[in-house]
């Protein structure tokens, strides 16, 4: 009997899981998959990128390099999957290794304790690697402003993105989806962000990441029942340079009573982007609540997620 329900449920058990291992015991950036990943995409970047050349060849050239990555990787687990005796353990890895959470948490708790402290500098270069802006010159409210802003950005694309392609579309669409972020991570790091270069990648990824995001902002609005979200949403998010993450901030902005967005260093450039809401500037104090937040929307989600797969048992 209980081995017929393991069976049965076996995809949403590994689902299970994958969270609570990507929670409890998640993997070192030093010896994470991704991190090999980063760099070698970085070099594909570099060789492929050309400055000088037109647009339509920096587009073709992106997609062309985008493509023959994800050909590659995914026609390789493709082949694992259809070949695997356990394949539901195998999309539970998948999902495991693809999710990042719990260690830019404790990250961002040690970067709010720096600055407190006032070791801007040590918190600088903690920061340095979860954003692609130039950091070298923040104040300390800055650094708690760049802090929060990446915390949710890399939450929402890492971990709530990648839990709704892979319940909606499967392994292989989540994989995917967490190797073009990886492609976008790793040529930003050399190339500035209004580039036609990472033009391609940015469509693509703004077209998959449109109905989670959303779905994340609108779960912030519920949770806290906050009137002024839909203000900030209606009045900064819809003219944000970027939409998906203007819907974001702007729920946060409201739900925190803080203020997010503004402008930003790429590469010695300075980028004029819209600040959003008119409250206090953030301080390490908040970096604790917005996880305190992030961890309410997740145990959110997932009893939603619990329900449904509930009620397709009944």
């Amino acid at each position: 009997m209980l081995s017929n329900i393991v069976q049965n449920h076996l995809d949403f058990i590994a689902f299970i899981i994958a969270l609570l291992a990507e929670r409890f015991i998640p993997l070192v950036s030093w010896y994470h998959p991704s991190t090999a990943l980063v760099a070698i995409f970085r070099a594909i970047g570099k060789r492929t990128y050309k400055p000088k050349e037109p647009d339509n060849y920096q587009y073709l050239a992106a997609m062309l390099a985008s493509t023959l990555i994800l050909s590659i990787v995914l026609i390789i687990v493709v082949l694992i999957l259809e070949f695997a005796f356990y394949p539901e353990l195998l999309a539970g890895l998948i999902l495991y290794l693809c999710l990042e959470s719990k260690s830019v948490d404790k990250k961002a708790i040690r970067i709010a304790k720096l600055t407190k402290q006032n070791q801007k500098s040590a918190a600088r270069e903690l920061l340095k690697p979860l954003l692609a802006r130039d950091v070298s010159q923040l104040s300390a409210p800055g650094i708690i402003k760049a802090l929060i802003e990446g915390l949710i950005l890399r939450s929402a694309r890492y971990y709530f993105v990648v839990i709704f392609i892979f319940l909606v579309l499967g392994p292989i669409a989540v994989l995917a989806y967490r190797l073009l972020t990886l492609i976008q991570y790793a040529w930003r790091s050399e190339i500035t962000p209004n580039s036609p270069f990472l033009a391609p990648l940015k469509l693509i990824l703004f077209a998959i990441e449109f109905i989670p995001i959303r779905l994340l902002a609108f779960t912030v609005i519920i949770i806290n029942e906050s009137k002024l979200a839909v203000h900030y949403i209606k009045h900064y998010g819809r003219h944000f340079y970027q939409t998906n993450t203007g819907w974001l901030l702007s729920a946060f902005s409201a739900s925190l009573g803080i203020q997010l967005g503004g402008p930003a260093i790429y590469f010695g450039k300075r980028f004029n982007k819209m600040r959003i809401g008119t409250d206090r500037l953030p301080v390490a104090d908040d970096v604790p609540t917005i996880i305190n937040r992030l961890n309410q929307i997740r145990a959110f989600w997932l009893l939603v997620i619990v329900a449904v797969e509930v009620l397709k048992v009944i």
